[in-house]
């Protein structure tokens, strides 16, 4: 155990000494930092690395569905396209039977108005022949009638003639002559009149041979009625199909998508005779790298590789190693760094109400912020101000004096906290723009410090100052220490006195305390 105590030691000793092989703490940190530089490159070279190789991954994987999406896009837009040339041609066979019922339409109309006229005459003219053919009819018919009166005026008249030839009578005779003359006169008129009807039963006759010819007219009217029909019907077509053909949209937009998805598979099929092109080239450069490998001075390159895969692995460990001592040093520097902001506040404080005998200012502090460097950590130090529970920075809302003091105070906790070894502290002109209280209050705290590092053999006190009042103060302050340390028997004073030649040289006179 005694041999452990003495080696344990003796490392202390020899981490403590640089002289005696060991390292100190600034040389621990200039290690701790060339390592963390080297880990940091090592890290970016590493993230570049697997950034570079995720890029191109993503680049190819992009590629192929560039691909892929181009295809099923030019799949998708030459199906649309086979259903617009399918739409097309149907919309222009349409198109031929809408102008081919177009034409036929305004043909049949131009045909419908002389039809009519024609219909309109021969209606007219029907209805004439009709109105004559019943005059004719009527007038035949009362020459019918007449006729046969006559007839049986004829048969009575005969009648009478055979009772003439049975009764013999003369005067009976010459009444029947004279009846027979007057039925010959009748019958000669009536010949007359029958040769005059001759002529217009003729023309009867031939007004009835036109009534089948007016019969065809009017058959050609009814399937002109028909062929209007026909044409309304092909109307109502002719609309559903605009109709349809409107429906039939995007036709121009697929025409141009089907162009360039054509254009996307040229060009996807150019990068493809390009990549094709590369892959020969790596083949090629595959099978010379092949033969190299075969050759001498590539004969142990698996063992060099195995080699340079330990040291990369060994120098990984090292990294996770160095992050792992690097965030325990870290951590312990903050602690470290926060226990000290808080013993300095700590001895600020005490000192502060010591020395300042103001109402306006409770308390000051130091405040530490994290600065935003990420290669080195570093802090932003402020002072600020309290009374009661506000906080506010002390730089530019305090005097002269203020700031004097704080300063003071500030580097007296300093020294206290960090200087503990050292045993100069040096003051100059440290009652500048203080007023008297404040001047008491340092003499005070001074005092006081004096007292307590008193038994550190190496402690001295240097004050350089022109205020002739805060020497008294100091005097008559160390006077109620004297009982814990022993009083210092001097101070000197330095003046400026002119020589016998005529130049001037600084004069230092030891006074004593009690003058």
């Amino acid at each position: 155990s005694k041999r452990e105590d003495v080696r344990s030691r003796k490392d202390k000793l020899s981490y403590m000494d640089p002289s005696g092989g060991g390292r100190d703490l600034k040389t621990v940190e200039d290690d701790l930092s060339k390592n963390t530089e080297k880990k940091d490159q090592l890290v970016k070279d590493i993230s570049r690395k697997n950034s570079e190789l995720s890029n191109l991954n993503n680049r190819i994987s992009k590629s192929s569905k560039a691909a892929s999406d181009a295809d099923m896009r030019f799949r998708d837009v030459e199906g649309k396209y086979k259903k617009d040339q399918e739409s097309s041609s149907r919309k222009q066979s349409l198109q031929e039977t809408i102008e081919k019922c177009a034409r036929e339409e305004k043909r049949l109309v131009d045909q419908i108005a002389p039809l009519r006229q024609q219909i309109k005459s021969k209606e007219a003219n029907r209805n004439r022949m009709r109105s004559a053919a019943k005059a004719d009819e009527d007038r035949m018919r009362k020459n019918m009638d007449s006729l046969i009166s006559d007839l049986r005026s004829l048969k009575s008249v005969s009648q009478r003639i055979s009772g003439y030839f049975r009764n013999r009578s003369d005067e009976e005779l010459e009444r029947v002559i004279a009846d027979l003359t007057k039925i010959d006169g009748d019958i000669c008129s009536s010949k007359e009149n029958l040769t005059e009807m001759e002529p217009r039963i003729e023309t009867l006759k031939s007004q009835l041979n036109e009534q089948s010819r007016h019969k065809k007219c009017i058959e050609a009217n009814i399937k002109l009625y028909d062929s209007l029909e026909n044409i309304k019907r092909l109307s109502e077509e002719h609309s559903e199909m605009q109709h349809g053909v409107q429906e039939i949209s995007g036709y121009e937009t697929a025409k141009g998508s089907y162009k360039i998805a054509e254009a996307e598979k040229r060009q996807k099929e150019d990068q493809k005779a390009r990549s094709e092109g590369r892959k020969s080239g790596l083949k090629d450069q595959q099978r010379q790298l092949k033969r190299k490998l075969q050759q001498e001075e590539y004969k142990d390159v698996d063992e060099e590789h195995r080699e340079s895969m330990i040291k990369f692995e060994t120098t990984t460990i090292a990294i996770s190693d160095l992050e792992i001592y690097y965030s325990a040093l870290d951590k312990a520097l903050l602690q470290f760094h926060g226990m000290k902001i808080g013993d300095i506040n700590k001895i600020i404080r005490e000192l502060w109400t010591l020395t300042y005998k103001g109402e306006d200012i409770s308390n000051i502090e130091l405040v530490s912020d994290q600065g935003t460097s990420k290669a080195s950590r570093s802090y932003n130090y402020r002072v600020v101000m309290s009374k009661g529970n506000t906080q506010m920075d002390m730089r530019g809302r305090c005097s002269a004096g203020q700031r004097v003091l704080a300063s003071l105070v500030i580097r007296l906790a300093l020294a206290e906290t960090f200087c503990i070894s050292c045993g100069v502290f040096a003051l100059d002109e440290p009652t500048t723009n203080l007023d008297y209280e404040n001047k008491r209050g340092l003499a005070i705290a001074l005092a006081q410090i004096l007292a307590t590092r008193s038994a550190q053999h190496n402690f001295q006190l240097l004050i350089i100052t022109h205020d002739e009042d805060f020497v008294t103060m100091m005097k008559n302050e160390l006077a109620t220490q004297s009982g814990k340390f022993p009083m210092p028997d001097k101070y000197f004073q330095v003046s400026r006195e002119e020589g016998q030649d005529g130049c001037f040289y600084s004069k230092i006179n030891a006074i004593d305390w009690d003058e």
